[in-house]
């Protein structure tokens, strides 16, 4: 018989009845073929209506809507099977209604891709969109004829039970593709629906290589479920273990992704959904197992205007099935995990607050595959920060807090979506990544098995980045955290850099390509910014002022400059910068050459190494350490920076000044203490030796200085100590030397003085000679002085002074008749050669006659002295003759004759000036006259004199100068 409709108002019963090999007797329903299949076809109205949820506003309020968007589901086809035993039916409404003694009929498994019109048994659109049936016998019950009690009739209902009585499992056929799709904002998006056909359809899928692929199928669990004409009042269940690895890999071959959906709740009331849970499987960003748990719940909300509204309303929640995630070399880590300094991380929140729900741009459009996301709190502005413990690589405990992203189960292998959500793009992105850990202390590295704890720092932050995973990882997502910088204390550079605090390090590239052991110096962090160290002058008694830029953080020899690269020697000078050597010399450029061997004493440098390399003559260390260690007992630290290196003297290119340092074979130590204490504060002892070295100085002289050494201690003057010097002067003043044989042999040995000032060194020695007499000659006040200045001050360089006496108190010289004196100084430095240089000598000499009756006397005086100052030269001389002669004491007369020649030169000016005066005096009786005769001159040098081009006007002159030239040859 064809379907036909039937309409009870009295409980509101509405439904299509269909009946195949079945036909009308006129009283009963009788078969047509005994041997064919006899069925009663029911059709429900929609027994769902998928109600729009209503979203929140910022500070977790429901949002008023005038209007809820809300979409039925389609009729439900309940097929009911006549058993063979009963030959016919009543022909009445209650006997069609008696399903209990029908057998329900449920569709059996299909192929994927088999539309619902191929379908042949029950099929119930619950939720809407999605199609279920019947998983295991169940059994209909309902009454065939209305019920009432108290004036009220009950509506029509039909309850669905197991064959025993209990729950009635469920799975789906597929999703109702037929009809638009529903848009965004509803309980369920059309990814969990598939996941649910997945689920429970029990379709077998196939890989690639057409083997079948496990999937974790469980059907759906009926605890209630009432069909009526208004809707069903159902409470339905479904739960599934997690996906093997291998059937992840099989999805994956098919291009298929893997299936979120972790369990499921669904509560209706009429058709009007009550409850849903939807729980999504995934990870957090640190590879923690997560649930994102959604809950939608009708609320009754009092609004003003509107009265009393049953909203939809959605919590999003993160809850976490794992706290601990470990890491190793397989997690899949680009370098094994050596830019992971932890080897554990446990997240101690369980569940999180509300979150704010994630909902496409456009509410309108088909809502896209969830994605991963920041776990944002329900505000809209806040992230939710996990509490994180964390366990370094010593085993040591740290914690903070971070902001992570959550990373649905399908989208675990999308690295694209995983890289952009940690993309510097995104929006607030940096103080997501970068974390306080307010200075405890960690290792950021795995330190070596004979230096535990040389790895660890008291660090500030930690800057994390999402790198991709290499094939082969354990890590379920396609990217890693990784630690990309942290800002660290350096206790070592405080003393040298006290502003430094929380400097910035990364991993240096080769420790974290080939791990600590391949480092020449096992380094493992790099400085971002090389730090300069500034010693102070007098600490260091301006042997040298190594103020490098160390970079290398390493796990023994502590912080040293980056000379790991190609060329180490090259490095270590661009490492030293500016640093000088005795204040004034450059002294990147006098280090001898540095081989990759010499760096692998870095490796193991502990005290007693240091030590030994420091006694042994041949020794060296490579490179200036910086380190710290603990004292004994727990009473400060000791910072040390030292360094002993070879020096070599520079090439010189052909025609350019020598090299004024000689350190052929010279050796460089130093050796700074300082120890951190919190009683007795910081005190820095310092001890500085140069050995072998020869100071030539413009030329001129040239100091031999076998072994120079400086001691500083607190609390007392610096120690300077020279011993084998040697003092020699050079081309044209080698006659010089001949003074020296009144010089003791070691001039800096006793006698000598030096003078440690804040400003520098001052040493040198004076040595005053007796006056010497012998027969006609006298030889007095004659001095000779040394000096050498060594200045801290950069500005500063050395200078050498000598001196035969001084202007003040020249030397004095008397043979017989003839006298006469002087003296000589030379100033001159490293940089400058001679800036100062200075002498005079006068002679003469003085006659007197006596005849009696007439007397008289005659003196000559010449002289010369010379004067060169900062370039400028001032040379000059002169001549003085004066003679009288009396007669009987009546006639005088005198005549003096005085001439002066100077030359002078100043910049690229120069005059020469000469002036003579002759002056005559006659005295007769009481009568007196004199004479004075005066001429001055001057001559201006180049470029005083004139040029060419100022003879003439070039404008009006020119042309005719040349035409006077018209015609030569």
């Amino acid at each position: 018989m064809g379907p036909f409709r039937v309409v009870r108002p009295a409980d509101m019963l509405v439904a299509d009845i269909g009946l195949v090999n079945l036909r009308s007797d006129g009283s009963r329903l009788v078969r047509r073929e005994p041997a064919a299949p006899t069925l009663i076809l029911v059709g429900l109205p929609p027994q769902h209506i998928l109600e729009e949820v209503v979203p929140q506003q910022v500070d977790g309020t429901t949002v008023p809507l005038a209007t809820v968007r809300a979409f039925t589901s389609g009729a439900t086809q309940l097929v009911f099977s006549v058993p063979p035993e009963v030959d016919s039916l009543e022909l009445s409404l209650e006997s069609l209604l008696d399903w209990e003694r029908l057998v329900p009929m449920t569709v059996p498994v299909v192929r994927p891709g088999t539309t619902p019109a191929e379908l042949l048994g029950s099929v119930i659109e619950f939720p809407t969109r999605l199609l279920l049936t019947y998983d295991e016998p169940v059994n209909w019950a309902c009454p065939p004829e209305p019920r009432s009690a108290d004036g009220r009739t009950g509506v029509w209902h039909a309850l669905l039970s197991g064959e025993r009585g209990g729950d009635a499992l469920l799975r789906a056929l597929a999703r109702a593709d037929d009809r638009p799709s529903v848009p965004a904002r509803f309980p369920l998006t059309t990814e969990n629906l598939a996941d649910l056909v997945t689920l429970t359809s029990r379709t077998e899928l196939i890989d690639a290589a057409g083997a079948p692929i496990p999937l974790p199928s469980a059907p759906l669990r009926a605890e209630q479920f009432i069909a009526t004409p208004l809707g069903a009042s159902a409470h339905l269940h479904g739960a599934w273990e997690d996906m093997s690895p291998g059937a992840v890999a099989q999805l994956e071959s098919i291009d298929t992704t893997w299936h979120d959906l972790a369990a499921y709740d669904h509560i209706t009331g009429l058709g009007r959904d009550q409850f849903v849970r939807v729980v999504t499987r995934g990870f957090l960003s640190t590879g923690h197992p997560a649930l994102l748990v959604s809950e939608v719940k009708r609320l009754f909300v009092a609004h003003k205007d509107e009265g009393i509204v049953a909203h939809l309303r959605r919590e999003d929640r993160i809850v976490l099935r794992e706290p601990e995630v470990r890491y190793g070399e397989n997690t899949g880590f680009a370098h094994q995990g050596r830019e992971m300094p932890f080897t554990e991380l446990r997240v101690t929140d369980r569940v999180t607050p509300l979150l704010r729900t994630v909902w496409p741009r456009n509410a309108k459009k088909q809502p896209e595959p969830r994605q991963a996301f920041w776990i944002e709190l329900q505000d809209g502005v806040h992230d939710h920060q996990f509490t994180v413990l964390a366990t370094d690589r010593e085993g040591r405990k740290v914690s903070f807090t971070m902001p992570l992203v959550f990373v649905p189960a399908s989208r675990a292998g999308n690295w694209e979506e995983l890289r952009d959500r940690y993309s510097q793009s995104e929006t607030g992105v940096r103080d997501r990544v970068e974390r306080s850990l307010g200075g405890q202390v960690m290792a950021m590295a795995q330190p070596p098995a004979d230096a535990p704890g040389s790895t660890s720092h008291a660090v500030g932050r930690l800057k994390f980045e999402m790198t991709r995973k290499t094939a082969g990882g354990e890590h379920p997502l396609a990217g890693t955290l990784v630690v990309s910088g942290a800002d660290v204390r350096v206790p070592a550079l405080e003393p040298f850099a006290p502003k430094a605090g929380d400097v910035p390090v990364t991993f240096n590239h080769r420790y974290r390509d080939h791990g600590m052991a391949a480092h020449p110096a096992r380094a493992y962090l790099d400085l971002v910014d090389a730090i300069g160290l500034e010693f102070a002058s007098e600490s260091v008694g301006g042997l040298a002022r190594p103020d490098a830029g160390v970079k290398v953080i390493t796990s023994q020899a502590g912080v040293v400059p980056d000379v790991f690269g190609n060329d180490p020697t090259a490095e270590i000078r661009n490492a030293l910068g500016a640093a000088k050597l005795l204040g004034f010399i450059d002294l990147g450029a006098l280090l001898g050459p540095i081989a990759a061997p010499d760096l692998d004493r870095l490796k193991q440098l502990g005290d007693r190494e240091i030590q030994a390399l420091l006694d042994d003559a041949g020794g060296t260390i490579p490179a200036p350490v910086l380190r710290v260690r603990d004292l004994a007992d727990g009473a400060g630290k000791e910072l040390r920076y030292v360094w002993k290196t070879r020096l070599e003297p520079p090439r010189t290119p052909p025609g350019a000044e020598p090299f004024p340092l000689d350190v052929n074979g010279a050796v460089l130590t130093l050796d700074a203490r300082t120890v951190v204490s919190k009683d007795a504060g910081n005190k820095t002892s310092v001890e500085g030796r140069l050995r072998d070295i020869a100071l030539q100085i413009a030329g001129v002289v040239r100091v031999e200085i076998a072994d120079l050494r400086f001691r500083s201690v607190p609390g007392s003057k610096p120690d300077v100590s020279a011993s084998g010097l040697e003092m020699r002067f050079l081309g044209d003043l080698r006659f010089i030397d001949t003074l020296r044989s009144a010089l003791p042999a070691d001039a800096f040995g006793s006698g000598a003085f030096v003078d440690v000032q804040p400003w520098g060194i001052r040493t040198g020695y004076a040595l005053a000679l007796p006056a010497i007499g012998v027969g006609v000659f006298s030889l007095a006040n004659v001095c000779l002085k040394t000096e050498l200045i060594i200045p801290f001050d950069a500005d500063k360089v050395i200078s050498f002074r000598f001196s035969v006496s001084e202007r003040q108190r020249p030397f004095n010289v008397t043979v017989s008749l003839f006298g006469g004196g002087g003296y000589f100084s030379m100033l001159v430095d490293a940089e400058k050669g001679i800036r100062e240089a200075e002498g005079a000598i006068e002679f003469g000499g003085a006659a007197a006659l006596n005849l009696g009756v007439a007397s008289g006397g005659v003196t000559v005086m010449a002289g010369v002295r010379f004067e060169l100052r900062d370039g400028n030269v001032t040379v000059g001389g002169y001549l003085r003759c004066s003679g009288f002669l009396t007669v009987l004491g009546i006639v005088t007369v005198s005549v003096e004759f005085y001439l002066e020649l100077t030359y002078e030169k100043n910049g690229s000016e120069s005059v020469v000036r000469g002036r003579g005066t002759l002056t005559v005096s006659v005295t007769i009786a009481f009568f007196s006259k004199s004479v004075s005769l005066s001429l001055e001159r001057s001559f201006s040098g180049a470029p005083g004199d004139p040029t060419f081009v100022d003879c003439f006007d070039r404008e009006t002159h020119w042309e005719d100068y040349c035409l006077g030239f018209d015609g030569e040859p």
